[in-house]
């Protein structure tokens, strides 16, 4: 028998076929401090109750499971120095937030923001004012992160015909991109790109990878989108780079201080879109964790293993 704190209240999630693997369910509601160290299996991380249930005395947690494809926010090194498995929903949110970087793409390219304003003052605009506007085949796109969000993108990029470059850690090639670049290499990558999106995890490496150096680079590029990590953008060199010729739009769904502060000038700049980190929302989330969750948790039960998206400790994701 293994005892799973399921910090979610979610109700499509399969219960049913957890406990006929044998599985003991404790939630936030039913959980008391006596049966902490009794936790083997966590779902989900919230702070005021996971921390406690990962220091409790004689604590037996063997396995977290998180919501989540990023891992930064956890105490990764007490993880690993209690030699607890790690995994995580990598996979789970690359149709919604690929769409959404399209949606992003297609507001600046088909001028909507002008769009917008008109029809709120009722004020009808002739076509040939838009001579600005572009289309998504005419934008080449470097998209640092090939994994399973980036590897979707750069799909549906495809059939827009748009040429898609990829950047991950060694510049191994990747599914769907015309070029693959280390991301040591990143200059090259973003050489002469049109649009530049970030879905990197935040590691020591990406911390603030997108600085001065970074934006100073760029030859007016046509757009920068950030769905990855807030902390991978210094924001204040990126608010240098939309007032210069660097960069002409930014669309950011993640920021280093969440809620952005209502003092951020990100909130006023008419080149700039902001979006409350949603873009990986999605109908029935439950059902899309159980296809993760529910081989892990029948491997788990057998050898102590999982069968998909174990994080790797030393990379931190």
């Amino acid at each position: 028998m293994e005892n799973l704190l399921l910090l979610t209240d979610n109700s499509e999630l399969n219960l049913s076929a957890y406990r006929n693997l044998g599985v003991h369910i404790f939630t936030e509601a039913t959980i008391k401090p006596s049966d902490y160290a009794s936790i083997t299996i966590m779902f989900g991380w919230k702070p005021d109750i996971s921390k406690k249930v990962l220091t409790a005395t004689g604590s037996s947690l063997k396995w977290l499971q998180t919501f989540s494809a990023g891992v930064d926010y956890l105490p990764l090194a007490q993880l690993k120095a209690k030699h607890i498995l790690v995994s995580n929903m990598s996979g789970v949110h690359a149709i919604p937030i690929s769409q959404t970087i399209l949606l992003y793409a297609l507001y600046f390219a088909r001028d909507l923001p002008r769009v917008l304003a008109d029809a709120e003052q009722k004020h009808w605009t002739d076509q040939h004012n838009f001579g600005e506007v572009v289309t998504l085949d005419d934008l080449t796109w470097t998209i640092f992160g090939t994994g399973h969000i980036g590897s979707e993108l750069a799909r549906l990029l495809k059939s827009f015909h748009a040429k898609v470059i990829g950047v991950n850690r060694t510049g191994h090639s990747a599914a769907n991109f015309d070029e693959t670049y280390a991301q040591s290499d990143w200059r090259k990558a973003v050489a002469d790109t049109d649009v530049i999106v970030n879905i990197m995890p935040l590691t020591k490496e990406t911390a603030h990878f997108y600085d001065k150096t970074f934006f100073d680079f760029l030859k007016s590029a046509y757009l920068f989108v950030n769905v990855g990590r807030g902390g991978s953008v210094d924001t204040t060199a990126l608010i240098e780079a939309l007032h210069s010729d660097h960069l002409q739009h930014a669309a950011l769904d993640v920021f280093e201080q969440e809620p952005l502060p209502i003092s951020s000038p990100l909130w006023q700049m008419p080149n700039v879109l902001v979006t409350p980190h949603y873009s990986a929302q999605m109908p029935h989330l439950g059902r899309a964790w159980d296809k993760i969750l529910l081989p892990n948790l029948e491997q788990f039960m057998k050898d102590g293993t999982v069968a998909t998206n174990r994080v790797n400790m030393k990379n931190g994701y």
